[in-house]
């Protein structure tokens, strides 16, 4: 007897198990390899554990039907306990996949009761369990490639529901669906009607076919916010990129100018000195050396479209009397891509303008951008009075439609450079703390 004891508390130690590896298959990306050594390492030792004393609980209840389920039905909570703590600060996270794995595990249940019921109506109540608890583990390991298949793809399908209140009711959609047929097999019944066999069968069917409507829905959404988002960036970078194109224009211009002067000016001061006017000549080469510095695109680093992107905007500073402390330091031989740097400073310098230019009192902008061996370091403030609202990221967010595309740019710029940014507010400043990778993208 001591044997069919074991024999049942190994299967449940396995269905904890089993249900504990749909849920790493859904993170397992976000868990380093030491991380996953270390997990299953506890997971395994508390599945040994539970071993021996889900056999003494049998030996002293008999293999039966309440005791059976209650095992089956609190067991878990240690082994999820564990795997929460191995990723902590997910907690929707957590509460969607063990949802959508309670889905899954109550599937095979369901499919499992129906196959004991074909073959082992009659048998005494501790052959059916044995036999119950045996075949779960069989359908478990037939249905696991669509298993791993589905809990792979959860997190990404996931992250495309943005909104906080679509994230919490699609976090709580899963469970909530079978909570209800949980509660009320809960009881200590070996045998259920076909009819209740049936309707535990298609819940999961009706439950997928609704989540797969729910999923296109906001994959629709998301891909149309993407799309308007992407318009916006590109009208915001062709808006950027011609009033580069007339600075530099204009640059050209203004030497072209300064070459057919550049004669006259040898002439002016030929004569000058001819008639020892020494002073004269000193005093007119002061004044073209104030002309020649009057070129509309300043150098500061080795990037030209870096230095168009930083013109623009302290140009357009300046016209509006606002202040501008700066300083640039980049090698030559920068990892980061020009282009991606002009486009966030850009937008980052124009939010920055936006905002001091409301200002009624001093209105500065600080710029510090410097190079630290393998990592770039940007900060910027701004004067503002206006309370900064911050979203779940920790990025400023807004309200006003049209707005935003700073922040975008900013998340975009990070996740491709694996950077990170601080906002904080205080005396009338904002300030941005920026720190990335100093590498090509991938």
């Amino acid at each position: 007897m001591i044997l069919e004891f074991v024999l049942v508390a190994l299967s449940l130690s396995l269905v904890h198990l089993s249900g504990i590896y749909l849920r790493y298959l859904a993170f397992r990306d976000d868990l380093p390899a030491a991380d996953t050594r270390r997990l299953w390492q506890f997971l395994i030792i508390l599945a040994l554990l539970f071993i021996p004393l889900y056999t003494w609980i049998f030996s002293r209840t008999g293999i039966v039907v309440t005791t059976y389920k209650s095992t089956l039905f609190w067991g878990w909570i240690p082994f999820q306990a564990v795997f929460m703590l191995s990723l902590p600060n997910r907690i929707l996270h957590h509460i969607f996949i063990f949802g959508m794995s309670v889905l899954w595990t109550f599937t095979i249940h369901s499919i499992n009761t129906i196959t004991t019921a074909l073959f082992m109506v009659g048998a005494e109540e501790a052959t059916v369990l044995l036999f119950y608890s045996g075949m779960f583990i069989v359908w478990y390991l037939l249905f696991l490639p669509l298993a791993r298949h589905c809990f792979t793809s959860l997190l990404p399908a996931y992250s495309h529901f943005t909104r906080p209140a679509v994230q919490i009711y699609t976090s709580f959609l899963p469970i909530v669906m079978v909570t209800g047929y949980l509660v009320l097999i809960n009881d200590d019944q070996l045998w259920h009607t076909w009819e209740e066999r049936i309707a535990r069968l298609l819940l999961p069917i009706g439950f997928f076919l609704a989540y797969h409507y729910i999923l296109n829905a906001s994959n629709r959404i998301y891909e149309q916010e993407q799309l308007q988002h992407n318009a916006d960036i590109m009208k915001q970078e062709i808006t950027y990129l011609e009033e580069s194109r007339l600075l530099a224009a204009d640059n050209r211009e203004k030497i072209k100018k300064q070459q057919e002067n550049l004669l006259k000016t040898y002439a002016e001061l030929k004569i000058l000195l001819q008639q020892g006017d020494i002073a004269g000549a000193q005093a007119y080469i002061t004044q073209q050396e104030q002309v020649l510095s009057a070129a509309a695109i300043d150098s500061y680093t080795d990037y030209a479209i870096i230095n168009a992107a930083i013109s623009i905007y302290l140009h357009r500073a300046v016209a509006l009397g606002i202040t501008i402390i700066h300083k640039t330091n980049l090698p030559r031989n920068m990892g980061t891509d020009e282009n991606d740097l002009a486009v966030l400073l850009a937008n980052l310098l124009e939010n920055a303008l936006l905002a001091s230019a409301k200002e009624t009192g001093v209105k500065q902008i600080t710029l510090i951008l410097q190079h630290n061996g393998s990592q770039c370091v940007l900060e910027m403030a701004n004067t503002c009075h206006t309370t900064l609202q911050l979203a779940d990221d920790g990025l400023p967010k807004t309200s006003r439609s049209g707005h935003g595309l700073g922040m975008l740019s900013l998340k975009n710029f990070l996740e491709k450079y694996d950077g990170y940014a601080d906002f904080s507010q205080e005396t009338g400043w904002v300030r941005l703390s920026m720190y990335w990778e100093d590498k090509p993208p991938c």
